[in-house]
């Protein structure tokens, strides 16, 4: 049920706001545990998936972002330094970074302010990441430059 699960909902996720940014999802029926030898210890279901055409052009710096879904209680203008989704994904380890580390730790803290900043410009501070519907992520990404068609 996470595939179709809407904005404020428990079982809301990273799953959702993909599959449904990349696709049509309804829910067929519900298949019983009884239906199945030996009987699983949870329901299934049947859904339909209709792949919205075309994929949006930046998909795979979509699939690269690290979405705040993890705690989808925490407010979203609430990170701090410790946070892994401030963490700089780049490919490379630690070992083949040539910089001192305070210039790491400028670069971070120029991240994070980047984010930050991202963030009070679309009023996103006093959000919660399990409340933004598909039309508010589109629009964060757009702040940070991500545009789909």
């Amino acid at each position: 049920m996470r595939l179709i699960a809407q904005p404020g909902q428990n079982l809301y996720c990273r799953l959702s706001v993909n599959t449904q940014l990349l696709a049509r999802i309804s829910h067929l029926l519900k298949v019983g545990k009884n239906n199945f030898r030996p009987p699983p210890k949870v329901d299934s279901s049947v859904v339909r998936i209709e792949p919205r055409k075309p994929l949006p052009p930046n998909y795979i710096t979509l699939q690269s972002l690290n979405l705040p879904q993890n705690t989808s209680s925490a407010v979203l203008g609430e990170v701090d330094g410790e946070d892994p989704s401030m963490e700089i994904e780049d490919g490379r380890d630690d070992d083949d970074m040539e910089m001192e580390d305070n210039d790491v730790e400028t670069l971070k803290s120029t991240f994070k302010d980047k984010v930050l900043g991202v963030l009070k410009q679309g009023d996103f501070q006093e959000k919660r990441s399990s409340k933004l519907t598909q039309v508010d992520f589109l629009y964060l990404l757009s702040l940070f430059g991500i545009h789909f068609s």
